[in-house]
C-alpha cells in the first residue's frame, strides 16, 4: 500500500497504523468532549448579546443544566460529592446528636434503610423538573420528616442551611478538583440556582447571608455568599464529638458490609484520605498514610487524563439513572442502581442471580428480595424511618399545595428594588 511504501524503512508499518489510529481516535474524543456543554450554552444563550449575563436564569434552565452535569458530564463525582456532603454533616455535633438520639444513622439496624430512604428522596428531588409532581411530592415528604424535629427545636435553620450549602458546593468542588475539565460559570450558576429554589421548597431562610435583603444578581453571587458562610460555620461548629464518631463509624461499617473483609483496611484508608483534617478530626478518624494520599492522587490524575483524551462522552443510553421508569399498580418505584444494601430493589431474576446478586451471596450480604429489603418498592408519600410510615398525610398534602404555588420553575433571584 502507498502508506507503507511512503514510510521510512526503520518504522514498523503496524506501529504506524496503530499510532495513526490512536491519533484519529483522540482527535474524535477531543472534538466530541465539549459538545454537550456547547449545546447547552447555545440553547440558553448566556454570554450572547441577547443574554449577556447569567442573571435571570430560571429554575427550569438550572435543572436542565444540572441534569446534564449529574447524568452525563460528571455523573460519578457529582454523585460522590452528594454522598460526601451528607457524610460531612456528621462532623457537626448538633446534627450528629439528633441522629444518635433518634438512632437513625447511629445503629446498624437503621443505617442501611435510612441511607436508602435518603438516596430515594434526594434522587427524586434532583432528577425531576421543579414544577413536576414527583419532585414536589419528594419535597413534601422531606418537609414532614424534618418538620417533626423542627417543631421540637431539634433542627435549626442554620443546620438546614449548612446542609443545603454542602449539597450545593461539594459536587462542584469535587468536579473542579478531580474531573476532566472545570465547571463553567453557567454550570455553577445552575447548581446554585437549583439549590436556592430547593432551599425555598424546604422553607429554609437565608437571612444570615449578606444580600438576603437586597437580593442576588444571579446564582454565582448566591453561590459565593452561601459557600463562604458555610465555611465560616464549619470553623465555629465542626468540633470533635463522640456523637460524630458514632454516626460516621456506622456509615463506614455500612460500606464495609458491601466488600470483602480483606479490603476493609484499604477502604478505611481511602475514606480518611478523601477528608480534610477538620472533618477527619471532628469525627475522630485516624489519618491516612501518606502513601494512600499519593495513590489516590495518582489514580484520580490517571482517570482525568483518560476521560479527557481517550474516552468518548456518554451517549444518552448511558445516562446515570438510578430509579425505575416503571411503577407498580400502587404507584411504587424501585431503585435500579445501588451501592450498599439493595433496599427498594425489585427482586427480578437478573437482580437476584446476576453479577450483583451472586457477589452479594459470596460476601454474605443481602440480595434484592431478601427479608427487610422492601422489594415491593417505595411510595414518595411514605418514604422514611419505620416510625413515620403511614403518617403525615395531612402535612404532606399541605406542603404539596404550598410548593406547587411557589416552585414554578421561574427565576428565584428577583432582586428587590
Amino acid at each position: 500500500m502507498w502508506f507503507e511504501t511512503a514510510l521510512p524503512s526503520w518504522i514498523n508499518p503496524h506501529v504506524a497504523y496503530a499510532l495513526a489510529g490512536l491519533t484519529i481516535y483522540t482527535s474524535i474524543c477531543h472534538a466530541l468532549r465539549f459538545r454537550r456543554i456547547e449545546k447547552l450554552q447555545q440553547k440558553y444563550g448566556f454570554g450572547t448579546p441577547a443574554r449577556p449575563s447569567l442573571g435571570g436564569m430560571t429554575d427550569q434552565e438550572a435543572y436542565e443544566t444540572q441534569t446534564e452535569i449529574a447524568e452525563a458530564e460528571f455523573p460519578a463525582l457529582f454523585e460522590k460529592g452528594l454522598q460526601l456532603a451528607l457524610f460531612r454533616t456528621y462532623g457537626i455535633p448538633s446534627i450528629s446528636k439528633l441522629l444518635v438520639q433518634t438512632a437513625q444513622l447511629s445503629t446498624s439496624e437503621n443505617v442501611a434503610k435510612r441511607y436508602a430512604d435518603t438516596a430515594v428522596i434526594i434522587t427524586e428531588i434532583y432528577s425531576n423538573a421543579p414544577s413536576g409532581e414527583r419532585g414536589i411530592e419528594a419535597f413534601a415528604r422531606l418537609n414532614y420528616l424534618h418538620g417533626h424535629y423542627i417543631k421540637q427545636g431539634r433542627i435549626s435553620n442554620d443546620d438546614m442551611l449548612y446542609t443545603l450549602a454542602l449539597f450545593m458546593n461539594h459536587p462542584c468542588e469535587w468536579i473542579n478538583k478531580y474531573e476532566w475539565r472545570q465547571m463553567t460559570d453557567m454550570e455553577v450558576c445552575a447548581v446554585a440556582t437549583f439549590h436556592k429554589s430547593m432551599g425555598e421548597a424546604l422553607d429554609i431562610h437565608f437571612d444570615v447571608l449578606p444580600s438576603s435583603k437586597l437580593g442576588w444578581a444571579d446564582g454565582l453571587q448566591f453561590y459565593r455568599e452561601l459557600d463562604a458562610w458555610a465555611k465560616k460555620y464549619e470553623e465555629k461548629h465542626m468540633l470533635p464529638s463522640k456523637d460524630n464518631y458514632d454516626t460516621a463509624i456506622k456509615t463506614r461499617d455500612l460500606l464495609f458490609s458491601t466488600v470483602p473483609a480483606f479490603t476493609h483496611g484499604l477502604i478505611g484508608q481511602v475514606i480518611s484520605a478523601v477528608m480534610d483534617d477538620r472533618l477527619r478530626e471532628a469525627i475522630m478518624f485516624e489519618p491516612a498514610h501518606s502513601a494512600t494520599h499519593s495513590l489516590l492522587s495518582l489514580f484520580m490524575s490517571a482517570r482525568r487524563f483518560f476521560l479527557r483524551h481517550l474516552a468518548l462522552p456518554r451517549f444518552n443510553f448511558q445516562r446515570n439513572k438510578s430509579l425505575s421508569k416503571e411503577t407498580s399498580p400502587e404507584g411504587r418505584r424501585w431503585i435500579t442502581i445501588w451501592s450498599t444494601t439493595p433496599h427498594y430493589v425489585k427482586p427480578s431474576l437478573w437482580n437476584r442471580f446476576g453479577p450483583s446478586g451472586i457477589y452479594q451471596l459470596l460476601i454474605g450480604g443481602p440480595r434484592p428480595g431478601d427479608k427487610g429489603m422492601c422489594p415491593e418498592g417505595y411510595l414518595r408519600s411514605n418514604v422514611g424511618p419505620r416510625a413515620f410510615e403511614g403518617k403525615g398525610k395531612d402535612m404532606f398534602e399541605r406542603e404539596k399545595q404550598r410548593i406547587i404555588k411557589t416552585r414554578t420553575g421561574g427565576c428565584p433571584f428577583v432582586a428587590l428594588k
